[in-house]
């Protein structure tokens, strides 16, 4: 499995935490959010490529043994160009981390292990719920995405799994939809939703995040699941 971490946006909504730094590099309790993203992801996968953009000059030494893709005209685009890019080239199943999402080890697990047991589908994680104020998921009475937008569903959490034998149709809508968002390709590809437990899952938009970030760590992935809320 080939991760791709999207890294390449400003973050500007962060203050001084991005003066000088993508929002996945900025510090996160004494790590940055992208090295607590490897120690999540590494075990589960046989390569990373990074989609940098914004400040990358400083930061694209610090990826590791990731692959850089370079996306120096990020601001022209959304994030299914960034994705696009990223996959260039790759033949395997791809795990798709948004830059900005911390979730736990165990939370991946339970990802891959749902995509490994539906053979040719796609997957991807959600906090289960009814909520309007983020992007959002719906299924249908199979769980496979139907929907997903600025909707009333379960809240999409910025990660998932793209079959291999779906990526190139995947690419193409992509490549069709740059200046859309990216989990588009979840309603264009058979995706089954992954409800994730809100307790292993942190998204960082603005400074508070950030703080309440901070005071979550480690994550704890142990809350139950209540797909009626």
């Amino acid at each position: 499995m080939h991760a791709v971490i999207l890294a390449a946006g400003e973050g500007s909504r962060m203050g001084p935490h991005t003066d000088d730094v993508p929002k996945a590099f900025m510090d996160l309790g004494g790590e940055t959010l992208y090295r607590r993203q490897r120690d999540a992801i590494d075990p589960h996968v046989d390569a990373v490529t990074v989609v940098l953009g914004y400040a990358h000059e400083n930061v694209v030494d610090r990826i590791g043994a990731a692959r850089p893709v370079i996306f120096e005209d990020w601001a022209d685009y959304e994030n299914a160009e960034s994705l696009r890019r990223g996959t260039a080239g790759v033949d395997d199943d791809v795990l798709v981390l948004n830059g900005d999402v911390l979730v736990a080890e165990s939370v991946i697990e339970r990802v891959v292990d749902r995509f490994e047991a539906a053979p040719g589908r796609s997957v991807v994680a959600a906090v289960p719920g009814h909520q309007e104020g983020s992007t959002a998921v719906r299924t249908d009475d199979r769980g496979v995405v139907s929907d997903y937008g600025m909707i009333r569903g379960h809240r999409h959490a910025g990660l998932g799994v793209v079959d291999r034998s779906r990526l190139d149709e995947a690419r193409a809508h992509l490549a069709a939809n740059r200046n859309e968002w990216y989990p588009g390709i979840y309603t264009r590809v058979e995706t089954e939703m992954v409800p994730i437990p809100s307790g292993g899952h942190v998204e960082i938009n603005y400074p508070s995040d950030r703080a309440a970030a901070r005071d979550k760590l480690p994550l704890d992935a142990r809350d139950g699941l209540d797909l009626q809320t």
